[in-house]
């Protein structure tokens, strides 16, 4: 169904050179003083591009590279950003990794601090970000762990960060708002074989710290024709490491349909035990940063068993793979995605 690999030896590049492989850098941040949150992808190989989805079986990650990225403020989106793009380099040595996708680039150093630049400017657009950002991973968990198997493999890398930075949203070439940002972060790594419907249907996947020592992450497959249901959560403590939670079990609750005709799961339910304590959490969405035809992502919140609200919000996505072999849905997707 999906194989797991935790530990920063997960940002090591390992997509094989076959046509229809692919392989993305994720991170996320949230300035709670701020209200913002931003979200930034590097793609060597775009696996949900209606392009991409158009040349399989024999599409070539290397000509289909490119990033998303977006701002939030106040749980709206502010700007947006998915671009494939020509200029495009991955290089790993000595434990230090560089990627550039066209004029977005992630930097590790050999400490595993990241570093990343932004700038979505191409020639006549409208409305461009640029943008500064040091990640700073807080749990360095050097182990290479695996769980699972099949085509997709989720690479838990760091998933608690400091996330620090300035941006400037552009009209054409003209500065119109510079933002500071200071906040915590999360980043992890994807890559597989095969389309993303391979091996399931859809997914529910999030994070959010729990207080400021705790963050909790969790995926969530329902069931389908091809597997039975399959939850997987992890505490990740500054002091203990990560840890997973035992005796797993994740509920989806308040169901309804979307303005995109898909039925999904307004609140999670997980229920598990870490040292021998048993663990009740609620996940609420509380807003709806992305809305697509396969895809939404939101901002979250987190309760316990007595109802009491955690300080912190947090990321989580609905992801239905099974949409994209939709002919309707990868017209609707091509509109956004620029081609530079």
């Amino acid at each position: 169904m999906m194989k797991m690999q935790l530990g920063m030896q997960g940002d090591i590049p390992m997509r094989t050179k076959a046509p229809g492989t692919y392989e993305w850098w994720y991170f996320d941040a949230v300035d709670e003083v701020r209200e913002l949150a931003v979200t930034i992808i590097l793609f060597d190989g775009m696996p949900m591009s209606p392009y991409w989805l158009e040349a399989l079986p024999d599409a070539q990650a290397e000509e289909y590279g490119g990033y998303a990225v977006s701002v939030y403020r106040k749980g709206k989106k502010i700007a947006s950003f998915v671009h494939h793009t020509k200029d495009n380099r991955i290089q790993y040595e000595q434990d230090a990794l560089s990627i550039k996708m066209g004029d977005v680039s992630m930097k590790r150093s050999q400490k595993g601090e990241y570093t990343i630049t932004i700038d979505t400017y191409f020639e006549d657009c409208a409305q461009s970000l640029k943008a500064s950002f040091t990640c700073k991973p807080i749990i360095m968990d050097d182990t290479d762990e695996q769980i699972g198997e099949g085509n997709h493999c989720w690479r838990l890398i760091a998933p608690i960060c400091g996330f620090e930075g300035e941006f400037s949203l552009r009209q054409y070439q003209d500065i119109v708002e510079t933002m500071q940002f200071s906040g915590h972060g999360y980043h992890d790594c994807n890559s597989g074989d095969d389309a993303l419907d391979a091996d399931y249907d859809d997914w529910y996947w999030g994070r959010i710290p729990l207080d400021k020592q705790q963050t909790l992450i969790y995926y969530h497959y329902p069931a389908c024709s091809r597997h039975d249901i399959f939850s997987i959560a992890f505490i990740a403590d500054k002091q203990l490491g990560l840890r997973r939670l035992q005796s797993c079990s994740i509920e989806e609750k308040k169901r309804a349909l979307t303005l995109s005709l898909m039925t999904i799961a307004r609140c999670i339910e997980i229920h598990g035990t870490i040292d021998q304590k048993t663990l009740h959490l609620r996940i609420q969405q509380s807003e709806a940063l992305e809305i697509g035809p396969f895809y939404y992502r939101y901002l979250i919140t987190a309760e316990d068993e007595n109802h009491v609200r955690m300080p912190f919000h947090g990321i989580s996505e609905y992801f239905n793979a099974h949409r994209l072999r939709s002919r309707f849905v990868q017209m609707l997707i091509k509109t956004p995605i620029q081609r530079l």
